[in-house]
């Protein structure tokens, strides 16, 4: 995998995403230092490794208690055993390993996510939003304000009791625990977007990502839009692209966004399938 050093350094991921992957990539404190020491360029990345060694700790615990992983192949009940293990450990971290744990990290990237979002015209005041993996619902709650309404599903009971204790009167909000199978519970034609913020991924490992494309065809409202971001883990933009051409030629998706990075604190990749209106 490219170095995260190299990457942050070339301006194509934020120190705290850089600092993260050095965790992922399971680096020890002695290791991050001397990768930081060893080049005079990182000193935004030290300094950032300085005022966050406590919360990498913590980091590096929850990832060990919950058995975090984003390489493996596993079905939907492991998925949701292994976040609500996360969650009840770190909940911000849980959902953003990237954010270290600190709540003011996930809010700025939760509000740069909502602008992409305007800005792509993937919602407005009459819309209908499906946050699928919602997780502890920062997103969902910070797009409820914006749509008519929002319906966050996850597969971990303990992320969706996580969501609703910390948005309990959201007026419009609602969450709830989904099987991770497919969509087939819901009913057609309910909604305008589909989002799936960095939980795609789990879906192409359990081989359950084209059954929510399948079903999020049948529940978009014509000119409606499905929003992946992050499609997979598998290091592989081309075979990722690849993936979406297909499933777009076989459920009736134009692809407007394939793959490109649109922000600046998280490195997700974009993928929008647009329905024809």
């Amino acid at each position: 995998m490219p170095d995260p050093v190299a990457l942050f350094l070339a301006g194509r991921i934020s120190a705290p995403v850089a600092l993260a992957r050095l965790v992922l990539d399971g680096a020890s404190d002695a290791a991050i230092a001397a990768r930081l020491d060893g080049d005079p360029g990182a000193g935004a990345l030290r300094l950032l490794w300085a005022e966050r060694r406590e919360a990498v700790a913590a980091l590096r615990t929850m990832l060990a208690q919950a058995g975090v992983d984003h390489a493996g192949s596993t079905d939907p009940a492991a998925v949701a055993a292994l976040f609500d293990r996360a969650v009840s450990r770190a909940p911000e971290a849980s959902v953003a390993a990237w954010s270290l744990g600190d709540p003011a990290i996930l809010a700025e990237a939760t509000e740069e996510l909502v602008a992409w979002l305007v800005r792509e015209a993937l919602i407005g005041p009459d819309g209908d939003v499906l946050d699928l993996g919602c997780g502890i619902g920062r997103v969902a709650a910070a797009l409820a304000p914006r749509v008519r309404s929002v319906l966050g599903l996850d597969v971990s009971a303990g992320m969706i009791g996580e969501a609703r204790r910390r948005h309990p009167c959201v007026p419009d909000l609602r969450f709830a625990v989904t099987s991770g199978a497919d969509l087939s519970a819901l009913s057609g034609g309910a909604f305008d977007l589909v989002l799936a913020v960095d939980s795609f991924p789990y879906l192409v490992q359990a081989a359950v990502a084209e059954a929510h494309l399948r079903d999020a065809a049948r529940l978009l409202r014509p000119g409606g839009a499905v929003a992946i971001l992050n499609l997979s883990y598998r290091g592989d933009p081309e075979a990722d692209r690849a993936d979406a051409r297909r499933w777009a030629a076989a459920y009736g998706f134009a692809v407007i966004r394939d793959g490109k990075a649109p922000f600046r604190l998280w490195d997700g990749a974009a993928y929008v399938l647009r329905r024809a209106r």
